[in-house]
């Protein structure tokens, strides 16, 4: 089994910061009742639609230091709404050897509905997938 050393992430636009504070406290409870290590969280009040965003590049930046190794959110939209931005986060957390967790939704799933598991599957076979899924023995398929 893979010890993941997470980075717990929230994002929202919407102006009610307790809204903001419970989703990023779901993702680490449920981080910590898997028991991965928590490394470090951060929260912003940002849109979806906007790339340059402190809190995903201190997410970011941990990863490409090897600090973490899996990032975790409610759903792929707390990334990005949109696909190009989203494709680069991906694309980098898999480039680094990161994973991607979700607590509320079936990211394989979501990957495939924006057509993004293909892109992320044909990149070069020695990176892992950028999803973790929870049926799967090794927690990737």
């Amino acid at each position: 089994m893979t010890e993941y050393k997470v980075w717990a992430f929230a994002r929202s636009a919407a102006p009610n910061l307790p809204a903001l504070e419970e989703q990023l406290a779901e993702v680490m409870r449920e981080a910590d009742r898997r028991g991965y290590i928590i490394v470090n969280s951060c929260m912003e009040r940002k849109y979806g639609t906007e790339f340059w965003r402190p809190a995903l590049f201190a997410m970011l930046t941990a990863v490409r230091q090897g600090r973490v190794n899996a990032v975790m959110v409610q759903s792929l939209d707390r990334l990005s709404h949109d696909i190009t931005t989203l494709y680069r986060i991906l694309r980098f957390l898999q480039n680094y050897g990161a994973v991607l967790i979700t607590t509320e939704t079936n990211l394989r799933y979501e990957l495939y509905l924006t057509g993004l598991e293909n892109r992320l599957l044909s990149l070069p076979k020695k990176r892992k997938p950028v999803w973790v899924c929870e049926e799967c023995e090794d927690g990737n398929s």
